[in-house]
């Protein structure tokens, strides 16, 4: 069992991981696209796929910064939990997320219904998947490899962005159509054709906060800010009064 001797050859590894990821889920989400029913859920999750498949480009460049643009090499003892691509293993992780999605999608249950499953399932991918690249980034960025960092910072913000969606399609009537039965919806059909329908009013819609990625150099800054301001604060209070002129 090789030992991580560095932050370097961890970095190398979850990068490793997150190829793994990606390579499952471009294999994954036609199955989810192809039982999706709603309109606006089937087009972005076909826009996701064409992402996802850029993004797995992008690793190919990211895994040669972080080792010299040599191929890898390091197989770390972190390879029996997460998964290593030397060897073909995957990432056991990602592997429990989507046999998971796999099983719920296999139900038998109302379209509707299967549409919230479905966002729920893409959005436990996409979690995983910040998770991924937060940590990656992060370790990139302690170790100044610049390049690279912005190749994951760029991933990182399209998951977000991808993660954020889901949610928007999940408020704007998707959870609401799967809360009723199919009997429910039988009766309200009928009613509506025997009955002239009042004018609803128009329901506030819930929006998520936008989701950012956090800035750790504006974060570094401000600490630094604050510690300036405390010093020159301290400084006043410490200085002499000065004596009032005389009348």
């Amino acid at each position: 069992m090789e030992k991580m001797n560095d932050l370097k050859a961890l970095l190398a590894h979850e990068v490793q991981d997150l190829i793994s990821v990606e390579d499952q889920i471009i294999e994954a989400m036609p199955a989810m696209i192809a039982k999706a029913q709603n309109g606006e859920l089937k087009k972005a999750l076909e826009q996701h796929l064409s992402v996802t498949e850029k993004q797995r480009t992008r690793l190919d460049e990211v895994q040669k910064l972080v080792n010299g643009g040599a191929s890898e090499e390091n197989k770390g003892f972190l390879s029996g939990l997460f998964g290593a691509i030397t060897g073909g293993e995957k990432c056991k992780g990602m592997e429990g997320i989507i046999s998971e999605g796999e099983k719920i999608m296999r139900a038998d249950m109302d379209v509707d219904v299967k549409d919230a499953a479905i966002i729920a399932c893409a959005q436990k991918i996409e979690h995983y998947e910040i998770c991924g690249y937060g940590t990656a980034r992060a370790y990139a960025m302690e170790l100044g490899l610049k390049e690279a960092e912005s190749l994951l910072r760029q991933t990182l913000d399209e998951e977000y962005f991808a993660d954020n969606l889901l949610t928007r399609l999940a408020y704007s009537g998707i959870n609401e159509d799967a809360e009723t039965t199919d009997e429910t919806k039988a009766g309200g059909a009928a009613a509506k054709s025997n009955n002239a329908p009042k004018k609803a009013a128009a329901k506030k819609k819930v929006e998520p906060k936008k989701a950012a990625t956090p800035n750790i150099n504006k974060a570094a800054a401000k600490a630094e800010n604050g510690k300036a301001a405390s010093k020159k604060v301290a400084a006043k209070t410490s200085a002499p009064k000065k004596a009032s002129g005389k009348k």
